[in-house]
C-alpha cells in the first residue's frame, strides 16, 4: 500500500471511531458520519483502491433505516406505553430541549420524560399517564440506541470485508 491509501484508511478509521462514539448519543448521527466515512474512502480512492458503488449504497440504504428509527422508536415507545400524540409531542420537545442542557446525557434522559408529563398534563391526562409516557419515551430511546449502534458496525464490517475481499 502506498502512503496515499495508509492515510484514507488512517482517516477513514478516524472517521468510523467518531460515529461509532455518535451512535452512543441520543440524537446525534451517528451511523451518518460512520457512512460518510464509507463515502469519502470511496470518493477519495476511487474504483481500484475502495469499496464498489454497489456496498456504498447498500450501507447507505442501512443508515438510512437507522436514522429513520432513530425518530421513530422514542415516540414509538411513548406511545406504546399509552401516551396521547401531546404527550409523544412532549416527550421529543423534552429530548431536543435537554441535548443543549448541561449535562446533555442526564437530560437527554430525564427531558423526555418531562416533557411527556407536560404533554399529558396539557392533554388532560394525569401526571402518572404522563409519567408512563415518559418512561415509554426512553424504553424506545434504548431501542433506537441499540439498533442504530448495530447498524453501524454492520456498515463497517460491509466496508471492512468489501475492501479486503
Amino acid at each position: 500500500m502506498t502512503w496515499i491509501e495508509y492515510t484514507a484508511l488512517g482517516v477513514t478509521t478516524l472517521i468510523f471511531m467518531l460515529g461509532l462514539a455518535g451512535s452512543l448519543l441520543p440524537v446525534v448521527p451517528g451511523s451518518l458520519i460512520v457512512w460518510l466515512g464509507v463515502l469519502t474512502h470511496r470518493l477519495w480512492m476511487g474504483a481500484d483502491a475502495s469499496v464498489t458503488w454497489k456496498i456504498v449504497i447498500l450501507t447507505g440504504i442501512i443508515t438510512c433505516v437507522g436514522l429513520l428509527a432513530d425518530f421513530v422508536m422514542g415516540v414509538w415507545g411513548a406511545r406504546r406505553f399509552g401516551a396521547s400524540w401531546k404527550g409523544a409531542a412532549g416527550a421529543f420537545i423534552g429530548a431536543f430541549v435537554g441535548f443543549f442542557i448541561p449535562p446533555p446525557l442526564f437530560w437527554l434522559i430525564v427531558g423526555p420524560v418531562i416533557g411527556a408529563i407536560i404533554g399529558e398534563m396539557v392533554a388532560g391526562r394525569s401526571f402518572r399517564d404522563g409519567g408512563k409516557a415518559g418512561i415509554g419515551t426512553v424504553v424506545g430511546g434504548i431501542l433506537a440506541f441499540a439498533l442504530k449502534f448495530g447498524l453501524s458496525v454492520c456498515v463497517i464490517a460491509l466496508f471492512i470485508l468489501d475492501f479486503l475481499f
